[in-house]
């Protein structure tokens, strides 16, 4: 499938221009006016020294003027032309190369009030930065909005055809020099939350009602999670609201770099860690976790909305942190709902105490941890500082192959892509032997890109699962490719309750898959259509429900009342029942979604399907 560019005729060409103007090219220039200097010189200098020295420097330099035995010459004479030209070109390309960062920078802006289609990023940051370079990478015009760069870095971006901005961005007037109203995807991705939700709101001011088709997407960077609930929350009231008055010119897209790390984790190593829990003999995926930054939280959250096996039991977490007690409150206040319902479910998730600044990780911590929970069938190290990261992953590798005590994959959280993540911490190296291995994630090399965030990746899945329960196309024959692929093409109309359930059905069809008995084929071409066995079908769709109501009270809603019907506004759910509770049509839905993680999983690996040995 082709790749769109985000781009007209104008943007690229001031794309273009910036990445000329801006060109290191220092040898080649000084080549150039050595080599005419020479020639100007020197060849002066040889053709008139038989007058004397004086004489030829004298009518040497007058060779720019074309003055004197220049200027009215008839005769042929190769050398002196070549003087003649030669004293022309060296001030005028001087000049030329001295000048060439302005001038092309001039020429980027004025071709630039013609630019439409383009791309918009508002921030300074490394991740804003990263994710300008990737666009460029696919030949997409970028504007940069940066009110703090650089020098070096403004040059280092501005070579590669990134316009570069210097401006507050929260202003409209900043907005409308980067022609914001008239870009494909804006980018708010400054430090600040509340600046981001500024510019949102800047974007929406300066587009008023003009009509946008289609809508602008205004992709929000937020970091915190309840103001990423909350925002999606809000975005879901606009588009009734626009829906009603029968247009809608901006499309909000907030979005988490965590989130991001987090889900891409699980939707690539949810396999693994069954694989683990199944050769351990462990009655559950079980994750232990260092630290409980956002990253962490995020991975835990989404384990437990997704990693639901009909193999095995619930999943379980188990987090070790300096202050457990701030960390399972803080827990518990953004997932309330997950805890309210015992009748329904639980979320196996333990707070333990462990400074890794004032303790080692040995024996003794394992025994404890393997005594209390459990063997884990992965760790998680996520402390808030790659440095820190790096150290305790090293010494719970060490501790972990001791003696093959825990052979699990260990995942290290990094911001920002290391040495030593690509020399040691890469994955398995060793997939034959059953030992502790470290893997590095949620680098923005990794997360910030245009494939998670500008065309929303992550979420293909979903809106294949969304199209599959909207539209009964599991009832029919298998989707085709083509319809897989432009499966997201409703998805921004896809209300956010209805997001978050699809996004936890794409992050667990590779489990469905697993449990069918299928893996990815990895070097080969495997099967492109795999099949759930007849006699699975019910046990799956079984496990489903208990997914999809953990998926819920983790996502905030709650049971309906004795009398009462579903109220979306209110978040209660009269699904929210055990399965036994359920009748022939809603236990249906839950089989529908089961077939859904087939389709799912052929649009997320292509190359198709082998059994699992």
């Amino acid at each position: 499938m082709a790749q769109q560019q985000y781009a007209n005729v104008w943007s690229h060409m001031a794309a273009g221009l910036t990445a000329v103007a801006h060109t290191r090219a220092g040898v080649f220039r000084w080549l150039v006016l050595i080599a005419l200097s020479a020639a100007w010189i020197g060849g002066g200098m040889v053709l008139w020294w038989h007058l004397g020295a004086l004489e030829a420097l004298y009518r040497t330099i007058s060779a720019v003027s074309m003055w004197d035995a220049y200027f009215d010459v008839h005769d042929s004479d190769v050398l002196r032309d070549v003087v003649r030209f030669a004293a022309i070109a060296t001030p005028a390309v001087g000049l030329l190369f001295a000048f060439s960062g302005q001038l092309g920078r001039g020429l980027a802006r004025i071709f630039n009030l013609g630019a439409t289609r383009h791309i918009v990023i508002a921030g300074d940051n490394p991740a804003a930065l990263s994710l300008a370079l990737d666009c460029r990478k696919m030949h997409d015009a970028v504007i940069l909005i940066a009110e703090d760069i650089s020098e070096e870095t403004a040059l280092h971006i501005r070579r590669k055809g990134v316009i570069v901005l210097e401006g507050e961005a929260t202003q409209v007037e900043t907005l409308r020099s980067a022609r914001a109203h008239f870009a494909s995807h804006v980018v708010a991705f400054e430090p600040d939350d509340t600046a981001n939700l500024q510019i949102e709101a800047a974007v929406r001011r300066l587009v008023g009602d003009s009509r946008r088709r289609p809508p602008i997407g205004v992709h929000v960077a937020t970091r915190s999670p309840l103001l990423l609930k909350e925002a999606r929350e809000m975005r879901s009231s606009q588009m009734r609201r626009m829906g009603k008055e029968g247009f809608n010119n901006i499309d909000p897209k907030p979005f988490s770099l965590e989130e991001i790390a987090a889900r891409a984790i699980l939707q690539k190593e949810a396999q693994t860690l069954l694989a683990v829990a199944a050769a351990q003999k462990s009655d559950r995926v079980h994750l232990l976790v260092f630290g409980f930054d956002e990253a962490a939280e995020g991975v835990a959250a989404y384990l437990l909305k997704s990693l639901w096996s009909a193999k095995f039991e619930p999943p379980r977490v188990t987090v070790l942190t300096p202050n457990p007690d701030a960390a399972e409150g803080r827990f518990r206040a953004r997932h309330r709902e997950a805890f309210a319902h015992p009748e329904l479910w639980v979320a196996d998730i333990v707070f333990r105490a462990f400074d890794w600044d004032a303790a080692s990780v040995g024996h003794e911590l394992l025994d404890e941890i393997e005594a209390a929970r459990g063997k884990p069938s992965a760790a998680l190290v996520s402390t808030g500082s790659d440095p820190a990261n790096i150290a305790l992953s090293i010494a719970l590798k060490r501790a972990s192959n001791n003696r093959l005590r825990w052979p699990i994959p260990i995942f290290m959280k990094e911001a920002n892509q290391s040495e030593f993540s690509k020399e040691y911490a890469h994955g398995d190296d060793t997939p034959d032997v059953f030992d502790a291995y470290l893997q590095a994630f949620g680098a923005r090399e990794e997360t910030a890109t245009r494939r998670t965030i500008i065309e929303g990746d992550l979420d293909r899945g979903a809106a294949i699962a969304h199209e599959h329960y909207s539209k009964g196309l599991a009832k029919k024959d298998a989707m085709s490719m083509k319809e897989l692929q432009s499966a997201m093409r409703d998805w921004s109309d896809v209300l956010e309750t209805y997001r978050a359930a699809n996004r936890a059905v794409a992050d667990s069809a590779l489990v469905k898959m697993w449990d069918a008995g299928w893996k990815p084929a990895e070097g080969k071409r495997g099967e492109t259509s795999p099949a759930i066995p007849p006699d699975l079908l019910e046990p799956l769709a079984r496990r489903e429900h208990d997914r999809w109501v953990a998926e819920r009270l983790m996502s905030g809603w709650r049971p309906t009342g004795s009398g009462e019907t579903r109220d979306n506004e209110l978040m209660s759910h009269d699904k929210l029942v055990g399965w036994d509770a359920l009748n022939a049509d809603d236990r249906e839905n839950d089989a529908v979604q089961v077939r859904a993680a087939l389709d799912i999983a052929r649009a997320t690996y292509p190359n198709g399907f082998v059994p699992l040995t």
